[in-house]
């Protein structure tokens, strides 16, 4: 029992820290998104590109594409962050009970 339950919470660790290293790339992801966008989009001629449709609504879906990945961050997050310190806490909280 003990060897299933140290690799099972070595598991969870290592999963939260992969899921943690998600969250940060999909922030940078989001960055980028948003320097591509001021950049392209929110310029003088982007903005008349988007007006009369000249960008075939390619701003819309890069604006649309960094919303959901900013939206994923938050609970990439905490998923990973609970996935790391749950099995952590328990193995320091289980020590003082032997």
């Amino acid at each position: 029992m003990g060897t299933a339950t140290t690799v099972l919470k070595t598991a969870s660790v290592i999963f939260g820290a992969l899921i943690l290293l998600a969250a940060l790339g999909a922030s940078v992801v989001v960055s980028y998104y948003d320097e591509k966008i001021a950049e392209d989009c929110d310029d003088t001629v982007g903005t008349i590109g988007q007006a009369v449709g000249a960008d075939e609504g390619q701003c819309q879906d890069a604006k649309d594409q960094r919303d959901t990945l900013d939206s994923l961050v938050p609970p990439l997050n905490v998923v990973g962050a609970l996935l790391v310190i749950t099995p952590i806490a328990r193995s320091l909280l289980g020590r003082g009970r032997e």
